[in-house]
Formats: C-alpha cells, sequence, structure tokens
C-alpha cells in the first residue's frame, strides 16, 4: 500500500470513526440519523462530551458538513466542534 493511500484510509477511518461515536452515544439506531438529529438533545451532550483533540480537525471537518450540511474551514478542531454544538 502506498503511504498516500495509507493516509487517506486513515482519514476515511477517523472521519467514520468520529461520526460512529456520536451516533453511537446519541442513541442513533443509523448514522444518516445524524444529518436530522431527531434526538437533539442527545447528539448534543455525545458532541459535548468527546474531546475535540481526540479526532483531527479533518475528522471535525467532515462531521460538520455531514451533519450541518457546510462545507467550512476551522483552524482547530474545536473550533469544528463549536459548528456542530451551534447547530445542534
Amino acid at each position: 500500500m502506498k503511504t498516500g493511500e495509507n493516509r487517506e484510509k486513515n482519514d476515511q477511518e477517523m472521519k467514520a470513526g468520529l461520526l460512529d461515536r456520536i451516533a453511537a452515544e446519541s442513541g442513533c439506531m443509523y448514522l444518516s440519523d445524524l444529518r436530522g438529529c431527531v434526538l437533539k438533545d442527545r447528539c448534543r451532550f455525545a458532541v459535548t462530551q468527546i474531546p475535540a483533540a481526540e479526532y483531527p480537525v479533518k475528522a471535525w471537518k467532515d462531521a460538520v458538513y455531514y451533519i450541518v450540511g457546510t462545507e467550512e474551514n476551522f483552524k482547530t478542531a474545536e473550533e469544528a466542534k463549536q459548528r456542530i454544538l451551534e447547530h445542534l
């Protein structure tokens, strides 16, 4: 496996890991439930409990895109996390 391919695989796993974690900890049956966030209070609580530093900025940025529906740039993971919380 090439270095670039390995990095891309790790990025995808990290992205899926964050979204899966938010979904699991908020009680969503499906990852797609995060888009509508039917359980907003639970989703908000789950995101609040995840330390921003546990995931790279890119993973949080991708989570913003998936949950909020907008593509935005962030300098830190904490900024991206706060954007999700604002949306919820």
